[in-house]
């Protein structure tokens, strides 16, 4: 599959339900595509910071990506933003992720963060070390 048909798969009518608010945007991060399953998901939890997903696709694909947050109005775009908006910065966030044909590809992805903005990869890797996905 690719970014354009995934895009396609985006649960637009979903994402427009949802609770805009100041901090991660997790049901977002969470929902952003129709009859995908998360199988890991992390936010770093503080007053601004970064979250983000990995998604196994209907059709066996892997999805990662991420994203940045503030904690109010005037730091977080999600927070008050306009139908528009979220269909757009949902769109970006389709378009700007990593696609990967198994789970082990995505696992050596993740493996290789630097040490500069790149705690989600470890994280969300760990989930995945832990919980022993697809076997």
């Amino acid at each position: 599959m690719n970014k354009d048909e995934i895009f396609e798969l985006m649960n637009k009518e979903e994402l427009l339900k949802m609770d805009r608010y100041a901090g991660g945007h997790d049901e977002q991060m969470k929902g952003l595509i129709k009859d995908a399953k998360v199988i890991a998901h992390w936010n770093e939890g503080d007053y601004q910071g970064q979250v983000a997903t990995c998604l196994l696709l209907s059709d066996g694909t892997y999805m990662v990506y991420s994203d940045y947050y503030g904690s109010c109005s005037g730091c977080d775009a999600w927070e008050d933003a306009s139908d528009e908006d979220i269909l757009k910065m949902c769109q970006d966030l389709i378009y700007t992720s990593h696609l990967f044909n198994s789970l082990e590809e995505m696992k050596d992805f993740l493996s290789k963060a630097d040490k500069y903005g790149d705690d989600w990869k470890k994280q969300l890797l760990s989930q995945l070390e832990d919980d022993e996905v697809g076997k």
